[in-house]
């Protein structure tokens, strides 16, 4: 069971760039951060439905990160010291529905 969770809500820049998105998430992304953060166990990403009535809202996505360590101030303290040294991308809307980020330690 992961001792730790981290939740990344982010939205592609255009629906020109969302198929790009994707395959920088799964392929660039999840790998590095999962090189350079060994407590990352399982990576599962998620698709926002809207609400009625938001349905032309841009698409939404969640990852879904579960770590193998109990500590989560460690594991925000691996995870930005890692974030420089991974390839960013220019798909991800840092604007209008930038990234969130949370950390979630079990009970």
């Amino acid at each position: 069971m992961a001792k730790t969770l981290l939740l990344v809500s982010t939205t592609p820049a255009s629906a020109d760039v969302e198929a790009e998105y994707h395959r920088w998430y799964e392929e660039v992304h999840v790998p590095e951060l999962k090189a350079a953060i060994p407590s990352i166990t399982v990576v599962n990403r998620y698709r926002l439905h809207p609400a009625p009535g938001d349905e032309a809202a841009p698409p939404r996505y969640l990852a879904v990160y579960e770590l193998d360590e109990d500590d989560a101030g460690a594991a925000t303290a691996a995870l930005f010291a890692a974030l420089p040294g991974t390839t960013p991308s220019d798909t991800i809307d840092l604007t209008g529905r930038p990234p969130t980020m949370e950390f979630y330690s079990h009970l």
